[in-house]
């Protein structure tokens, strides 16, 4: 049997698009005289469709699309991922197996997310019947997501698991040898198709992939690439290389993430605060790769804490990439603001003094991006984000923020691998202290621990759910992790209010939301 895998690139409730998408696939696939055709999740609605499947328009459409594509299975049989109702006023998020143009079975999934990124309980009944199909002689055990864990073959000639699992930078060998691992002990062929691409602010990496009998990969298509892959069941084929995953690829999904939350929402340009730091150079590079040079404007604006620096810094940067670039001076916009708070054009050197720069800031870029058609995306990082050291209404403004969800610690490591073939980056930018620069020689850890500390505590407590205990078992003070914990749950109600983040690091599954008011606090 010659199975097609398509690792789609779908947009979120786009069902007319994803539908000729799904029915070019099959046409492709039937050229080549595949038996079968298997798609992702959820692929003719884009996943995670979320509260678009509380509309009956919506569901009434999805339906009408799934008929568009059924009259095109002809003479090859298609394993499409969507929503089907019980009759009931209920859904369950299916596998639907088409062959002759007629819907011939289905599975649907059973263990159903219940998180702020996917909310599958919210609108999908979990599904409790049979998940094993016949077609053309071959059982087929189908699984929708993470139900791949807990199925049973019951002797099955082939699993199948469609799957829409967002990608998650470090995690794909543990997730390869649990899938290996399934295929080995079920001792039959495992085939698993994810989508591809970025919708809001997840990105799905695609690599989907065949392990034989004794879990092997023996079929593999590309990371964040929407392509097909053929696999024969009835021949022998040797093992791939494994695939190492890399810094590269946490780029990649930075870049994907960006080009398509920007294609699929049809912006075309965007524009962005260039510092002279790191944070906006690395921007800076996500968005000229995305977007293509010709449609990133940065826009540095210096006061008078600016240092000379800086200003070469991101020069040089935009020359280097070869984005639009433009100075607009703040000081004399900043004296304004002096006079009328202080009566003179002099500092007192607080706080308010402080942010005011950065509200200028955001004005000024929103300013263009309004006039000209920008769309504007900031620069903060997750270290920033995670402790409110970001300035509300200003260097938050935007409708995304690129890099939201990686670690200052981390934001150096991708410049680095950008700076790998030529210095495209300032070397200097990499090795200067970080410095808001909003007061006479600033540097963050004046406000903050030191980077390495910072992100180490909030790796411990995101992405690892660890105890102060367990924190200051590892040689961590208490009075600093709880300093930092403190700062985290002090800073939710910015968070409520920030741009969009592409989230390719925290992990998307232990998602959680904090009260804005509550009297918690470490000690």
């Amino acid at each position: 049997m010659r199975i097609a895998l398509v690792q789609l690139n779908p947009t979120v409730g786009d069902l007319k698009g994803n539908a000729l998408k799904i029915i070019q696939f099959i046409e492709k696939a039937r050229g080549l005289n595949c038996d079968l055709v298997v798609f992702p999740e959820l692929s003719l609605m884009g996943y995670p469709p979320q509260g678009l499947l509380k509309s009956k328009d919506f569901v009434r459409d999805c339906q009408a699309a799934l008929y568009r594509v059924a009259r095109h299975v002809d003479g090859v049989g298609v394993l499409l991922g969507t929503a089907i109702s019980d009759g009931e006023n209920g859904l369950y998020n299916a596998a639907l197996l088409i062959e002759n143009r007629e819907i011939v079975g289905y599975a649907a999934k059973c263990s159903l997310k219940a998180l702020s990124a996917f909310d599958e309980a919210c609108y999908f009944k979990p599904f409790r019947e049979t998940d094993t199909l016949t077609f053309r002689g071959h059982r087929l055990a189908v699984a929708v997501g993470d139900d791949v864990y807990t199925s049973e073959c019951r002797d099955a000639d082939l699993i199948i698991d469609i799957s829409a699992t967002p990608y998650r930078y470090g995690q794909f060998k543990q997730h390869n040898d649990i899938l290996a691992g399934i295929a080995k002990k079920m001792g039959v062929p495992l085939v698993y198709v994810n989508q591809v691409g970025g919708n809001d602010d997840l990105v799905f990496a695609g690599i989907s992939r065949v392990f034989d009998g004794q879990g092997q990969c023996i079929a593999q298509a590309r990371p964040f690439v929407e392509e097909m892959v053929l696999f024969d069941l009835n021949d022998v084929q040797q093992p791939l290389p494994p695939l190492r995953e890399d810094i590269s690829w946490l780029y990649k999904a930075l870049v994907v993430g960006v080009r398509d939350y920007f294609s699929k929402n049809g912006f075309k340009k965007a524009v962005l605060g260039l510092s002279g730091g790191v944070d906006s150079a690395l921007v800076a590079c996500i968005m000229a790769e995305a977007l293509g040079q010709e449609n990133v404007l940065g826009v540095y604006m210096p006061s008078r804490y600016s240092s000379d620096h800086s200003k070469q810094d991101a020069q040089a940067l935009a020359e280097n990439l070869g984005i639009q670039y433009r100075v607009i001076p703040i000081e004399d916009i900043f004296k304004e603001y002096l006079k009328v708070f202080n009566g003179l054009p002099s500092p007192v050197g607080d706080v308010a003094e402080e942010n005011v720069q950065a509200r200028i800031r955001g004005n000024l870029l929103m300013f263009i991006s309004n006039r000209e058609g920008w769309v504007l995306v900031s620069t903060s990082n997750r270290s920033e984000a995670s402790v409110g050291y970001s300035t509300i209404y200003g260097d938050m403004c935007g409708g995304l923020a690129p890099i939201a969800d990686i670690p200052k610690t981390v934001v150096y490591d991708i410049c680095n691998y950008i700076n790998r073939n030529r210095e495209v980056i300032p070397h200097n930018t990499l090795i200067k202290p970080p410095s808001a620069e909003l007061r006479p020689n600033q540097k963050d850890e004046d406000s903050l621990p030191p980077y390495d500390v910072l992100d180490a505590v909030l790796s411990m407590y995101i992405d690892d759910g660890l105890s102060v205990d367990e924190m200051v078992d590892k040689g961590y003070d208490r009075m600093l992790v709880c300093k930092i914990l403190n700062m985290v749950q002090r800073s939710e109600y910015k968070r409520r209010q920030a741009p969009l983040a592409i989230r390719v690091f925290s992990p998307v599954e232990k998602a959680v939301r904090n009260p804005v008011v509550h009297g918690y606090r470490w000690e």
